[in-house]
This record gives C-alpha cells, sequence and structure tokens, in this order.
C-alpha cells in the first residue's frame, strides 16, 4: 500500500489532493508556498521505479518536456524525489479530458479541438519527437477553450530513417492503449514513428465524431487482433453527414499500410486547413453536441 503523499513538501512545493493515477506514475496538484499557484507533480509508482526501463523513461520524459516550448504542452520545472520516489513537477493544466467530456456528452466543438491537437503533435514532429501516446484521456481542455496536450511518458525521438537506421535500431517495447495503437505497433513490426501517431490522431477524430473507435470489442485482445488484421470501417460508414474529402483524410490516417498516411501532423494538418477552407469551416450538429459534423 503506497505512503500517503498529501501534504509532502518538494523544495516551495506542498502536495495536496490526487489528480489521476497509471500503472507507472501517480499525478497530484501541489501549491507553491509562495504564490499559492497550482502545479502538478507525477510521481512514480514505488514498484515501477525499480524497473530500469521505466525509470530512464521517467527521467527522459522530464528532460523531453524541459527541451519542449510550446503553449499547450506544460513545461517541467523540477526533477526531484519524495519519500523515496522519483517525481517531477510541471505545470498544472486545468479543465477536463476529452474523454471525460465525451463520456458525459458534453457539448463542445469537436473539429476546433481536434485541429487545435494536431497543431500540437504537428510541433512535436518538427522537432523529432514522437508523443507515441495519442488519446483522448491525454487531451486536456481548458475554461478558455484552449487544448493541452499531455503525459509524455511514452514519447520518444522519431527513428532514423535509411538502411543503417534500421540496422542499428534497437528493438524496445512498445506501451500505449491498444485502442489508440498503430496496427504496426502492436505486431511489433515497426518503431513508433510520425506516422503511427498520425494513426493514433485518426482515432482521435474517429471517437470525437461517433462516440466509438474503428473497432469495437470488449476485448482487449479481440480489437489488438481486428487493428492488426482488417481495415478500419471508413469514417462515413459511422458519421454519415461528414463529406467524402473530410471522411477521406481521416481514412488515410487509419490505412493500416503506414506508407499510405500523413508523414506527420504538419501535412495532416495542411489537409484540414486546406478542406476548412475549401468549405467555409466545419460546423457542429445543429444540437451544438458533440457529434458527426458537416464539412
Amino acid at each position: 500500500m503506497s505512503v500517503s503523499l498529501t501534504n509532502a513538501v518538494i523544495g516551495p512545493f506542498v502536495v495536496r489532493e490526487p489528480i489521476s493515477a497509471g500503472g507507472i506514475a501517480e499525478v497530484y496538484r501541489a501549491q507553491h508556498r509562495d504564490d499559492g499557484r497550482s502545479y502538478a507533480v507525477k510521481v512514480m509508482r514505488p514498484e515501477r521505479q525499480a524497473e530500469k526501463q521505466h525509470y530512464k523513461a521517467f527521467r527522459d520524459e522530464f528532460a523531453q518536456l524541459q527541451r519542449l516550448d510550446h503553449p499547450d504542452i506544460p513545461k517541467a520545472r523540477r526533477l526531484d524525489e519524495i519519500k523515496g520516489r522519483a517525481c517531477m513537477v510541471i505545470d498544472y493544466v486545468p479543465g477536463r479530458t476529452l474523454f471525460a467530456l465525451r463520456a458525459e456528452k458534453v457539448a463542445f466543438d469537436p473539429l476546433d479541438v481536434f485541429r487545435k491537437l494536431v497543431a500540437i503533435v504537428a510541433y512535436l514532429h518538427d522537432q523529432g519527437l514522437v508523443h507515441n501516446d495519442l488519446k483522448l484521456e491525454n487531451v486536456i481542455l481548458r475554461p478558455d477553450q484552449g487544448v493541452s496536450l499531455v503525459d509524455f511518458g511514452n514519447a520518444r525521438d522519431q527513428p532514423r530513417t535509411g538502411l543503417l537506421g534500421r540496422l542499428l535500431r534497437k528493438r524496445e517495447p512498445v506501451f500505449g492503449t491498444p485502442t489508440y495503437l498503430a496496427p504496426e505497433l502492436i505486431a511489433n513490426e515497426a518503431p513508433p514513428t510520425a506516422r503511427s501517431d498520425c494513426y493514433s490522431l485518426g482515432v482521435c477524430c474517429f471517437i470525437l465524431l461517433t462516440g466509438e473507435p474503428p473497432f469495437v470489442f470488449d476485448r482487449k485482445s479481440a480489437r489488438m487482433r481486428a487493428t492488426v488484421h482488417q481495415q478500419a470501417p471508413s469514417l462515413r460508414a459511422r458519421a454519415p453527414n461528414v463529406t467524402m474529402s473530410f471522411a477521406k483524410v481521416i481514412d488515410n490516417c487509419l490505412a493500416k499500410d503506414p506508407a499510405q498516411r500523413p508523414a506527420n501532423a504538419g501535412i495532416f494538418g495542411e489537409a484540414l486547413r486546406v478542406l476548412a477552407k475549401a468549405s467555409g469551416g466545419g460546423r457542429p450538429t445543429d444540437s451544438g453536441a458533440v457529434g458527426p459534423i458537416d464539412l
């Protein structure tokens, strides 16, 4: 049983209530003693800290966040230890995840949110980084209607291309949520790339507009098999109100062959901008609720 971290101190930061918990780490809200501002503290689970791979990934995540400079990505402030557990202090992002909002049928503009998410990922790809865990649970809609991308625990540098890069590539296990993982990652046929991130973005869009992922099975193993062996259904099969041109862009992201997907999120975002310009911008459904949109 984990020791409570409430009211524990990390330098000028005082740990408050828990925010979320995952398989590798727990996240708490913390307050700065001088100005009262809120921050997030990510703390490794004790049993995971003993695993060298996860401990290294935790420290790598801090280094990656430090090098990034984007208003919609939380900044890393401090790498430390609390009660014998590795921790990092990062900017606190107010708001709620798209997963929670979608599950509760809270009204928001899915197209606007999705475009903002693609723009953030385009920045990452431009920096040579693959997020490798893109899902609605990691996207926060803030009170100002901005979007923030969090949880860089699986992020890594884009792999080298060319023959030498393939020869020197070290095969590493891939972690992630099966619903969003690209087929080549599940099959362990290739490392995470910008194209596998684009697949995950396609799944995010699919769920935002239809309420369901491309493959709907109760068992995780069945979803994984379908992802590897079946072609994802067209977006229009589940959201007939979207235009064929928009559906094609999303369908391309969900292609089983990575070469058929956008090379990166920058190219993906440009395709969305071209479509929006041609149609005068998308609109939500008349009810304003999350659902199929006309583009």
